[in-house]
């Protein structure tokens, strides 16, 4: 038999032998699920379990939601039901490289983040305040500072898909082309008791492709004024001043930029008036999304944490004020937290702490009235007027880098009725120049007063510490005018 009569026959015999060898299709053709690519096994493994868990288990759109924010019962339930199917059916290709084994994987590209789940559940990210989800692109926050995160999201879809998944965790909330933007909030995996910030901003808000999911860690526990000291963002020699002045009560908002340490400084402004307290204090405090964790943190008071949605504030505001709270405490203001602060001002509370985000002292009183004016309507002199009844000390933060906060100004807000418009009277001040604090012992007599009636002893100790530190750092130039203020006062 010649050679090309016995090549005939070996194709006959063999017909794919007239193709080039592919490994890939030969083990595609003989393969059993479990070896398809990653992507083809998830998407078998999500259509074959969620048409059994949907028969199963009455309660799987539940879990489902929970799982999502990181609820253990949630989480374990879908782990155990992927590592059954896993037994059954193995999955021997290679696992996305953001992930160490494939149940991992299979959980966080079904149910969780995505590649992004590390920043929740692994220690090395536990001290990284945000995470950013730009389209596919992530970031995550390190020291102050934004760089970009190891992995990207897989596609589009995937983010889309995410969105989809938080919006089915709280029913309530919508998002679409006339609510573009949405805030939730979820149990912080690496910190038990405290919880992760999430908003998140789609079409219109952002371009087509640039959905934007932002996620903010609370990282700080309680600090107390040495705490503060020891962070450097206020000097040593102020701890007892400070503190002094926190005794007083008097309505105080702690201003500053995003990422600025305000809500920290609150926390400390707050629980240093509930540590020093002989009795048993009461403090509401209001919010349209958890920012505080001082209820976990200080304990034997009756601290008692309210949400309320903007339409709510001003309602819940002042039936809060039936449960007899010494303090009121509101940790995110924004447009409508002003009108309940402002009114309790001008209805005589005192020991009102909110924050803001501005970067002016003097200037405080004006956005306040602009805040309530916008949104209500009205004589923007007469809310000016109210604003400086409820606003007496502006506290300002700024970040340094590296992670670092500066308490950079402590003043005094008052109306200066000589020149019919309103000035910010530095108590304390950081300088640029000299690379250190300076200070200011000149307290209106009527600030003063106030200060004395609510607390004579620790107006007498401010006061003392106060022109010791002002002889030792003097500081020049502590009034600063607030000319918008100037202009709505003289119209």
């Amino acid at each position: 038999m010649s050679s090309l009569e016995a090549t005939r026959r070996a194709e006959a015999a063999y017909p794919a032998a007239r193709s080039p060898f592919s490994l890939k299709q030969s083990v595609l053709r003989g393969s059993r699920p479990g070896k398809e690519d990653f992507p083809s096994f998830l998407q078998k493994m999500k259509r074959e379990m969620n048409a059994g868990l949907e028969r199963e288990d009455e309660a799987y759109f539940e879990l489902n939601a929970k799982a999502l924010t990181g609820d253990p019962q949630a989480v374990s339930f879908f782990m155990n039901e992927i590592e059954k199917y896993l037994r059954k059916t193995p999955f021997t290709g290679s696992v996305p490289e953001a992930y160490d084994t494939a149940a991992e994987a299979l959980f966080h590209e079904w149910k969780g983040f995505g590649p992004a789940y590390r920043w929740f559940t692994d220690r090395a990210y536990s001290e990284s305040t945000g995470l950013q989800i730009i389209g596919r692109q992530i970031f995550y926050n390190v020291k102050g500072k934004f760089v970009p995160y190891p992995y990207e999201m897989p596609s589009l879809d995937r983010v889309e898909q995410l969105k989809r998944s938080l919006l089915k965790s709280d029913p309530n909330k919508k998002l679409n082309k006339d609510n573009p933007s949405a805030e939730f909030k979820m149990d912080d995996p690496l910190w038990p008791g405290r919880f992760i910030r999430l908003a998140i901003w789609v079409s219109p808000r952002v371009w087509e492709g640039f959905t934007t999911i932002s996620m903010r860690r609370q990282v700080v526990e309680f600090l107390d004024l040495d705490d503060q000291a020891g962070t450097e963002c206020i000097p040593a020699e102020a701890v007892p001043m400070i503190r002094a002045l926190a005794m007083t009560f008097r309505n105080t908002i702690i201003a500053g930029a995003v990422g600025s340490g305000k809500t920290t400084f609150a926390n400390t402004i707050v629980g240093e008036q509930l540590l020093g307290s002989a009795s048993c204090m009461g403090v509401v405090m209001i919010e349209k999304h958890p920012e505080s964790t001082l209820p976990y943190q200080i304990k034997g008071h009756r601290i008692i944490p309210i949400q309320a949605a903007n339409e709510e504030l001003m309602e819940v505001g002042v039936e809060s004020l039936r449960h007899d709270p010494n303090l009121l405490y509101m940790t995110e203001m924004r447009y409508n937290e002003w009108e309940f602060y402002l009114w309790s001002g001008e209805k005589g509370y005192d020991g009102i702490t909110g924050t803001f985000h501005t970067v002016d002292s003097e200037d405080v009183p004006y956005q306040g009235a602009f805040a309530v004016s916008t949104r209500i309507g009205g004589s923007m002199k007469g809310h000016l007027v109210s604003a400086l009844k409820a606003c007496e000390l502006v506290f300002i933060l700024e970040s340094v880098g590296e992670g670092k906060k500066r308490l950079s100004r402590i003043s005094e807000v008052f109306y200066d009725e000589a020149h019919s418009s309103v000035f910010a009277n530095d108590l304390m001040r950081w300088e640029e120049e000299s690379g250190d604090w300076t200070y200011n012992a000149e307290i209106t007599e009527g600030l003063a007063l106030k200060m004395r009636k609510k607390n004579a002893e620790a107006a007498q100790a401010l006061l003392e510490i106060l022109v010791r530190l002002a002889e030792e750092k003097p500081m020049s130039g502590p009034l600063k005018e607030s000319l918008k203020s100037r202009i709505v006062l003289n119209e």
